[in-house]
């Protein structure tokens, strides 16, 4: 295959992705603002216009660093659970950096889904956090399941069915901490 044509390919795989992604944000409640804090994996403090919004990813859980990991909440394709917590906590710590590294004193894009609650029993907002990357939106939520840094979060939400087979395919390729044996 000629090199144009390959690059003509990824430019409309990329599009398609934009425009799936641009048409989710402008059909559903979404706000501007500027990550200030990375708690973890999973939780994060954007400022909102002048406003604190603490959110909680929606969708997605990452192995807790801050308290014991349940050894009974990540299983592997084949069902067998990751019992190792220490191993758990490790991958808690990377999926913090990963958020880190991708959202810290970013501008993201924070989007509130039409089937879930706008906040959980903590006070949190349940959002989904988008990242402009040279015009590409990329749902960081789905990226940390992609790379193997969280699983599924059981709940009612719109992108349940996409996130997991997301991680199915994680999972599969055992990426990240599916890499467990």
């Amino acid at each position: 295959m000629c090199v144009r044509c390959t690059d003509k390919a990824f430019d409309i795989i990329s599009l398609y992705g934009f425009f799936r992604f641009n048409n989710f944000v402008n059909t559903h409640e979404h706000y501007y603002g500027k990550v200030v804090k990375v708690v973890d994996g999973d939780t994060v403090y954007i400022n909102v216009s002048g406003e604190l919004w603490k959110i909680r990813l929606l969708g997605v859980d990452t192995p807790e660093t801050y308290r014991k990991n349940s050894p009974y909440e990540y299983y592997l394709l084949n069902g067998t659970p990751i019992t190792n917590t220490t191993y758990l906590r490790e991958w808690g710590i990377k999926a913090k950096e990963f958020a880190k590294k991708e959202l810290d004193h970013k501008t993201v894009i924070i989007v509130f889904d039409n089937k879930a609650p706008k906040k959980d029993k903590y006070g949190r907002y349940l959002a989904y956090i988008f990242i402009n990357n040279s015009n590409n939106l990329i749902n960081f939520n789905e990226e940390l399941l992609k790379y193997g840094y969280a699983r599924v979060y059981i709940s009612n939400f719109e992108l349940k069915d996409e996130f997991l087979e997301v991680e199915r395919e994680a999972k599969e390729n055992k990426i990240g901490l599916w890499n467990w044996s």
